[in-house]
């Protein structure tokens, strides 16, 4: 059975889903390299984990206002 990871929680969580995949690429490159994950999972995919976090609320942005210029201004 695989970890569901439900994109529409992580968009109401984190409303930039450019950076969404860029935070989770992130992390799953630090759990590759050193970090422990918060975690636990049967998948040892560390883009897995990192979105499991995500979804979780384990790991955030820390600069969300740099992001408000990737939503479009269309009117």
């Amino acid at each position: 059975m695989q970890p569901v990871i439900n994109y529409d929680d992580l968009i109401e969580r984190i409303p930039y889903k450019f950076a969404i995949p860029v935070a989770a690429a992130k992390r799953a490159e630090n759990l590759r390299e050193f970090a422990q994950p918060y975690v636990t999972t049967w998948d040892k995919n560390y883009v897995s984990i990192a979105l499991k976090e995500l979804s979780e609320g384990y790991i955030r942005i820390k600069n969300e206002e740099i992001l408000k210029i990737l939503i479009p201004n269309v009117k």
